[in-house]
Order: structure tokens, then sequence, then C-alpha cells
């Protein structure tokens, strides 16, 4: 077992000289005999190897004698071992969770913690075992292939170098070598779901088919290479069909329906992994929900955790973040040489005077940034929401009512009232993201141009639009 971690860890370049390691010891079976393993690999390869204990503060003297036995395992290999003690009971009530997903969490914002600092590393010893559970686990939940394929060896920081090996041969080494662990009562208990797959599900799937465990291991490394085939594939789509702004993806319809609906299904998935990053993470039936929405009529929208909605416009399928505020009524008066944040953006407003000999002027088509001639505003500039009356000039003397253009331009009625407009009264002079009045175009005649930003995150975030 030993060389077969090794040449695993090499294989997938999981660790290199000079690396500080942080590796998770409970006491148990898997986590001893992973944390002698990587210290001898430590010694040999200049990597410095530590323990980190978290005691849950949920089994009393038993925890305390977990904590024991890892201080006494450390100390004699001179392991250094970093024990935190939380109160995961308390933690799952304040939260309303489960005391299982509870400890997780609690597991890995140490983890984070410490990769934070100056550790390279978090060594978990999750075996194929374990990566079967996993696996019916998600099966079992409608999960797509993602979940399938179970956890990665590799993601990140983290690292599974046991994932090459079962649980039993896990248990024989440390046996052969005559190295002691702890068991943990409650991995007995059927309370909980993990305990429930491994003991009913998993373990008579083997006696009833032995080798199931490695086989649905080498079907997850499988699936992993499948997956990574096709990020690649979707990541050619992405920068074709996807325009990103500030809190919204739009993705063409049109390149929509030339994709292979495996293609479509991993692309909405990517699209949902940036709408909900902080807020949850994406799941199967929240792909279908998508895929079914794009079969229906334009204007339809479902709903999403967080306040994040998915629109389908009659060009586009729109992924929006903070969805769902209300209209404001609020205004801001602009002027030249001033910043102005207004519905969660910044705007920056200058003012550029021509020479008089300048005769032709190029203005640059970007969505985010305009340029307009100033002595044309007869009254305020003014930062707003549209209202009654509303109206630009879609050319020269023609003038349109707001709500006119915007249905022409199929825009869904729940994105207008949020809109953020340039005005002049009841002119619109800009329709930010969109177009500008042809009444406040740059011209030859021109002398005073002011310039608006939209700021994305610092900068502009302009793209050539057809607007």
């Amino acid at each position: 077992m030993e060389k077969k971690v090794y040449q695993y860890i090499r294989e997938l370049q999981m660790l290199a000289p000079g690396m500080r390691v942080a590796v998770g010891f409970s006491g148990g079976a898997d986590s001893t005999a992973l944390l002698e393993l990587l210290w001898k690999y430590g010694k040999e390869h200049q990597i410095e190897i530590y323990a980190l204990h978290i005691n849950h503060g949920i089994r009393g003297e038993e925890a305390d004698r977990d904590q024991a036995f890892c201080e006494a395992f450390c100390k004699t290999r001179k392991i250094r071992l970093l024990v935190l003690q939380k109160d995961v009971p308390q933690i799952a009530e304040q939260e309303g969770i489960s005391l299982e997903e509870a400890g997780r969490n609690v597991r890995y914002a140490a983890f984070s913690e410490e990769l934070a600092g100056n550790t390279d590393r978090v060594a978990l010893a999750h075996h194929q075992n374990d990566q079967a559970e996993t696996m019916l686990f998600h099966l079992a939940r409608g999960s797509g292939l993602r979940g399938l394929r179970g956890m990665e060896p590799v993601r990140g920081a983290y690292i599974r170098p046991f994932l090459c090996v079962t649980r039993e041969e896990i248990v024989h080494w440390l046996i052969k070598r005559e190295i002691s662990w702890v068991e943990d009562a409650t991995n007995q208990e059927l309370t909980y779901t993990r305990n429930r797959i491994r003991h009913q599900v998993v373990k008579p799937l083997e006696e009833l088919r032995p080798g199931s465990i490695k086989r649905m291991a080498k079907t997850a490394k499988k699936l992993l290479e499948i997956e990574d085939f096709l990020d690649e594939e979707v990541e050619k789509q992405w920068k074709k069909s996807v325009q990103i702004e500030e809190d919204t993806l739009r993705i063409s319809r049109e390149q929509l329906s030339k994709m292979h609906p495996v293609l479509r299904e991993f692309l909405f998935l990517k699209g949902l992994e940036w709408l909900l990053k902080g807020i949850r993470s994406p799941e199967a039936i929240h792909v279908e929900q998508i895929c079914q929405l794009l079969e229906g009529k334009s204007g339809n929208r479902i709903m999403l955790p967080g306040g994040c909605i998915v629109v389908l416009d009659y060009q586009e399928l729109l992924l929006k973040r903070h969805y769902g505020g209300e209209k404001t009524e609020d205004i801001i008066y602009c002027a030249p040489g001033q910043k102005y944040h207004y519905m969660g953006a910044d705007f920056l407003f200058t003012l550029e005077n021509l020479e008089e000999n300048v005769k032709n002027v190029e203005i640059p088509v970007n969505r985010y940034t305009k340029w307009f001639d100033y002595d044309k505003i007869k009254d305020n500039v003014i930062l707003r929401t549209r209202r009654p009356g509303d109206y630009l000039e879609v050319a020269p003397g023609l003038h349109k009512k707001l709500k006119n253009y915007l249905i022409d331009q199929k825009v869904p009625k729940e994105v207008r009232e949020q809109l953020i407009l340039l005005a002049d009264g009841a002119h619109i002079i800009w329709v930010v993201g969109m177009r500008i009045s042809e009444r406040y175009k740059v011209t030859k005649g021109t002398r005073r141009i002011l310039k608006v930003q939209k700021m994305v995150h610092g900068g502009t975030d302009d793209k050539e639009t057809s607007y």
C-alpha cells in the first residue's frame, strides 16, 4: 500500500520539496495511517508535515481520549500538532443545521485558516470506500456528472492521497506494522446519512459483488477525465457565447441552439457556479430548470437562492444576482469632474474641450463609456430610473417613447424597471448599457464633450455593442 500511495502522490504531483502540509488528524485508522505515511514521505523529500486535530466537543470523555491519543502519537514522532476545540453542538443549534454539517463546516474553516497562512496543502484521509459512499449519495440525490465522479484527488490546495486504496488496505497496513488507532463510536450510529450508506449499502454491495468499491473508484477516475475534457470544450463555448456584466451573465440563445445538449448543461453549470458563488453550490435541479426555461416563452423566469434569477430574454438568457430590489425613486444631479454611486454602480463624469481646428472626432463604440455634446444639454444631467413620459431621439428629429423603444428591443418587463438612465428632463440621454439619444451625439460642431463611464470593479467593462 505504501508504494501505491507514494506513486499516486508523484503521479498527480500532490507534493513537492519545500512544502508545508497540514494533515487532518482525528486519531482514527484512516487519518493515523495518512499521517504516518506522509510523515515518512516528508522526511525523505524535505516536506514539512504537521497535524491538525479538532475536538468537536460532541463525545465528552471519548473526544478527550482521541485528543490525548493524537498528542501522544505526535509527541513520539516529534510531529507538530495543532489542537482546536470547538463546540459543534452549539454551532449546529445556532445555525439550525445538523451536527454532521456543523462539524464539516468547522473542519473546513480551520483548514482554510491554515491555508491562509504559510501552509501549502491540506491532506485529507478519504479513501475508496468514502468515494463509493459519495458517489451513491450523489446518485440518490439526482446528481449530474460532477457529483457522480465523487471527490477529486487534488482540488486546489486539498489533496487526498488515499483515493487509490480501500479502507481494508489501510487497516491491514496498520495492523501489520502494529500501529494503533482510536475508534469513533459515532461511526456506528445510523442517525448519520453517511453511516447508513456505509453500513446498509456499501458493505452489503461489496459482499454481494466483491471488488465493487475498487471498480467504483475506477469509474470515478474515468468520469473525472471525461469531465476535464468537457470543461475544455465548455470553456471554448463560454468565450463564444457569454458576456459578463457586473452581476449579470448574458448567454446568446443563438449560440445555445448550436450546442450539443451536454455542452449546454455544463455551460449552465459553469454559469450557476459564477452566479451562486458565496451563496450556495448549484445543484442538478437548477440546471434542469434552466434547460426547461430555454424551451419556454421569452419573458419566463426562474428564481434561485440568494435573490438570483434566470430570465429568458428574446435573444439572450440572463443570469442575474441581487435581483428583485424595488425600483428606486432617488435621483442624482451630476456634474463634470465628479464620481457618483448609483444603484450599485459608480459613474465618472469628465468634461473635455475640443480645439477649434478639430473637424473630425472619432468616437469609440463602447457599451459602458459614452461621449455626449455637453452644450446640447438643456437642463441638468441626472441619473435615475424610468418615469412616465420618458423619450429619446432614435433618428434626427424622430422621437420615440422610452417604453416603446424598450419593447422594440425586446427588453423583459421585469428588467425595464431596473435600468439606469442618464436624463435631461424627460429626454433620455443614455439608456445605460444600451443606446444614446441621437440628440446628444458628438458632431463636427461639438466643442465640449461630456464623457460618462460606468465603472465596474474599479475599471470599465467596455465591449462593442450594436446599439
